[in-house]
């Protein structure tokens, strides 16, 4: 995204990529599964196919999206945004995420979020307006699947000024890999 209009703001929330089971070991130490890692390098695709110039990425701390952040970066050549690592993204919910949107500075107008369910979904469908798509609201109502990313856009003159139904909901991106 380029715009000329300098209040325009993208907003993209993403769900973690496909986890690996867990077997035994805490839930924030989850890894991606292979399968994860191929849905992040699709959305990070995605956002290059698009020529979305991501500024500023706010990552929860668990390992999952970490390495979904690392994945969907490694096919995202030239980005040069602040990245940064936040418990309150793993540990709250959608007014916690929105707490940490609300604090992100003007001069970065196209926003990332990598964060869990159903937090995810949850801040996707609050902020989406009347001129969203109906089927990307009912896809957040229902939940987002692993990968989703969610591409929200509207005009703010501060990310402060979010608030419920303040944003359009474009579409939910899913990323499913081919199968080996």
């Amino acid at each position: 995204m380029s715009s000329s209009d300098p209040d325009s703001r993208l907003l993209l929330l993403m769900r973690h990529g496909k986890a690996e089971s867990g077997s035994g070991q805490p839930d924030h130490a989850r890894a991606l599964a292979e399968k994860g890692e191929a849905q992040a390098r699709l959305v990070g695709e995605y956002l290059a196919a698009q020529s979305v110039q991501v500024s500023r990425v706010l990552v929860s701390d668990s390992l999952r999206t970490t390495q979904t952040w690392e994945a969907a970066a490694s096919m995202m050549p030239g980005f040069d945004g602040k990245v940064s690592f936040h418990e309150e993204i793993y540990t709250g919910g959608a007014a916690e995420l929105l707490a940490l949107v609300h604090g992100i500075g003007d001069q970065h107008p196209v926003t990332l979020v990598i964060g869990h369910e159903p937090t995810i979904s949850t801040l996707s469908a609050l902020l989406a307006d009347d001129d969203s798509d109906p089927g990307a609201v009912a896809q957040a109502r229902i939940g987002m699947p692993t990968g989703g990313l969610a591409v929200l856009s509207g005009v703010a003159s501060s990310w402060d000024e979010l608030q419920e139904e303040s944003l359009t909901l474009h579409t939910i991106v899913r990323p499913s890999p081919e199968e080996p």
